[in-house]
């Protein structure tokens, strides 16, 4: 029983440590926006490593506040498992955790094998709430299947991909079989204009 007690109070000491981080002042440096935070008019630089730095720490304190969180969900889940009577046993398979783990991660309620199970079936992948949101993709903005040739999402997309091609190479070997091959092509409303001026230069007499 006096093992159990340790058990608790490093549990307990566990979750005060988290809690004070997470109600920290300066909130992980998270409290002001990229842009106040260095004193910037815009975020949209001409180059995106001008901000790397920068962009890096602020995606590090973000998974480190995450990580607390997961945390702290952990310690609570802790706690209960000892108020009902069931820590230090397996809550998948009913075994006896080893004291060797308990001791090694007070905050644990499975045992290794069901543990490993665990993290492979129930991968923690928070994704940004925009991506529910605009789901299916240029579905808001895709006029596909209708009788329309504005330029839309898609067109965007094709556009700014084929920035990417080398000149006098790309061009030739794959440019104008994948133009024929798309849907809705950025200018293009008749068959003829697919052909450039260098391809009409090239089949004159």
């Amino acid at each position: 029983m006096e093992q159990w007690d340790l058990y608790r109070k490093e549990v307990l000491r566990i979750r005060e440590e988290i809690t004070r981080r997470l109600e920290a002042t300066d909130g992980y440096g998270l409290n002001n926006s990229m842009r106040d935070s260095l004193g910037e008019l815009s975020l949209a630089d001409n180059h995106p490593a001008d901000i790397g730095d920068e962009l890096f720490e602020r995606g590090k304190d973000l998974g480190l506040r995450h990580m607390d969180e997961l945390q702290l969900s952990a310690v609570q889940h802790a706690l209960r498992a000892m108020d009902v009577g069931t820590y230090g046993i397996c809550e998948d398979c009913g075994a006896p955790i080893p004291e060797q783990r308990l001791r090694a991660n007070p905050l644990t309620t499975r045992c290794v094998r069901c543990k490993q199970l665990s993290e492979q079936t129930h991968v923690d992948l928070r994704r940004p709430v925009e991506e529910e949101f605009l789901a299916p993709a240029f579905a808001r903005s895709s006029p596909d299947g209708q009788e329309s040739l504005e330029f839309d999402g898609e067109d965007a997309w094709q556009a700014v991909a084929r920035f990417n091609q080398r000149p006098g190479y790309d061009e030739d070997a794959q440019g104008h079989r994948e133009r024929l091959q798309m849907d809705d092509n950025e200018g293009i409303v008749d068959p003829m204009d697919v052909v450039s001026n260098e391809a009409y230069k090239r089949q004159l007499p």
